[in-house]
């Protein structure tokens, strides 16, 4: 059975599955397991400019962990750093979800969960209340009679929850043997607060390396922002506000042209404390369409048993041999002069004063690392390297 597995899903075993995850990207300051993945996934994908949403990762993994046991659960449990109890598992999203709704006042940040069942087969009728109460995950039963209606109907779903940036996550070959598809995606549109002129974008070179650079549309802004220089990281940060929201941008610019991989090692677990100073700002428009298989990254993690003809997903399917075929992730970020849109913690406080009155420069203008996040949640994570 093919289960296709977006960043949370589980399949089942003779069954392949193939599971959706959809873009976004979030680290729960309190878990790590975001932060592990996006470890692995950034060094995989160094050379490559990187969309993801490790958080849509985490909770497709989180709805397939519910219907686990035994050992499969088990390795599950100790990767996305959960507790053994699954009651608190299932109100720790229910609680993030509910806190989501209706959040935001003009950005767009809306995140929903979707199983399509093959109508030979049932859910676990326990597992099903589970995600219908904590997860907010309507199960639809379906038939792969027809393989082009089947996929249809899943692709048109994530069209939808993606606003059109991610389609045909599904073919119809992919209906052969399917048990189910777990979705989860997450869409997000902001407007900055303080927009860039349009007027102003000009064309200049952005650096890969010391011995090539390649053309952008550079936007330029000067303005008061919260920035600074981390020593810690060897970088700058800065943070971008989005209009009447909670969410920003916040850029690391590494002070050399190859730092990226380095500084991107040492992001996790930072919590900036940054002041507003004055800031001459120049960010390149950028647009990202990311896609990639995620087994490897979570066996390396420590996920297997799931992939494996002896998984134990007794508590999801009703019938047995079920286990994970593929985990895809795929994500969409543009950002532009109106905003973007995405379809332990240390803290160290930093202060940068402006010698007199002359404003911080900050060209990016090399390989830098963006999250989109709120205080406590990262929703999207990534990197740009190569305009081209």
């Amino acid at each position: 059975m093919r289960t296709i597995y977006n960043p949370n899903s589980f399949l089942p075993s003779n069954i392949k599955m193939k599971y959706l995850c959809l873009l976004l990207l979030a680290t729960s300051v309190s878990c790590r397991f975001t932060d592990d993945f996006y470890q692995l996934l950034a060094k995989k994908n160094a050379n490559k400019n990187l969309i993801s949403s490790p958080l849509s990762v985490e909770i497709a993994l989180s709805m397939a962990y519910m219907g686990a046991r035994g050992r499969t659960a088990q390795e599950m449990r100790q990767v996305l750093k959960l507790p053994e109890d699954k009651k608190e598992v299932a109100a720790k999203y229910k609680d993030l979800l509910t806190a989501l709704e209706g959040r935001e006042k003009v950005a767009i940040l809306s995140l929903a969960n979707r199983i399509y069942v093959n109508n030979e087969f049932e859910l676990v009728p326990e597992y099903n209340q589970i995600v219908k109460d904590s997860f907010k995950a309507e199960a639809e039963a379906i038939s792969v009679a027809d393989p082009n209606k089947a996929a249809s109907i899943i692709n048109k779903w994530v069209d939808n929850q993606t606003r059109g940036k991610i389609r045909d996550i599904v073919k119809p070959s992919d209906m052969r043997d399917l048990v189910m598809v777990i979705l989860n995606a997450i869409y997000f549109k902001g407007q900055w607060a303080y927009k860039f002129n349009p007027k102003v974008t000009r064309k200049e070179d952005f650096r890969i390396s010391d011995q090539k650079s390649v053309p952008v549309q550079m936007m330029s802004r000067l303005g008061s922002f919260k920035a600074g220089y981390i020593r810690e990281l060897g970088a700058k940060a800065i943070e971008l506000p989005y209009r009447n929201s909670s969410l920003y941008m916040v850029i690391y610019l590494p002070d050399r042209i190859d730092g990226l991989p380095e500084l991107e090692k040492k992001i996790a677990g930072f919590s900036l404390n940054l002041n507003h100073t004055e800031v001459s700002l120049r960010l390149p428009k950028f647009k990202i369409e990311f896609s990639d298989e995620l087994n490897d990254q979570l066996k390396a993690m420590g996920i297997q048993d799931a992939f494996q003809t002896s998984a134990n997903f007794y508590d999801l399917v009703a019938k047995p041999r079920a286990r994970v075929g593929r985990v895809v992730h795929k994500a969409f970020i543009e950002v532009n002069e109106e905003g973007a849109e995405a379809t332990g913690i240390t803290e160290i406080k930093m202060v940068y004063q402006s010698a007199n009155g002359i404003p911080l420069d900050f060209n990016v203008d090399h390989p830098f690392a963006y999250v989109i996040r709120d205080e406590k949640t990262i929703y999207f994570q990534g990197h740009f390297v190569n305009p081209e």
